[in-house]
């Protein structure tokens, strides 16, 4: 599977899941922060191909992908991320992305 396939095939689940409660999310959302994770300039590129949705959905990971890459040139384009989207609020996911760099 291509990597945005992972993204896309696991936020489906995770979607759908997420309606359901108390699921176990965690086996989903691992693939995605792994994926995420590997290149800064990967990474944007499939941030990009994702729907707003998506992203807010994501937020909640952000620190770990952050921790992962420790760049700033990640929090930068998850601001972007931000004005891009203002419908969606992931000031609170970029946040806990800035404090995972600074541990």
């Amino acid at each position: 599977m291509k990597d945005f396939e992972i993204i896309s095939y696991n936020m489906e689940i995770i979607e759908m899941l997420s309606n359901e409660g108390s699921a176990p999310l965690d086996d989903y959302w691992q693939p995605i922060i792994n994926v995420l994770s590997q290149d800064i300039g990967k990474t944007k590129e499939l941030l990009l191909k994702c729907t707003s949705n998506q992203i807010n959905l994501m937020s909640g990971y952000f620190e770990d992908v952050s921790y992962n890459l420790q760049s700033q040139e990640f929090i930068d384009f998850l601001r972007e991320l931000q004005q891009k989207y203002p419908q969606i609020d992931i000031e609170k996911g970029i946040q806990w992305a800035v404090d995972a760099i600074l541990d």
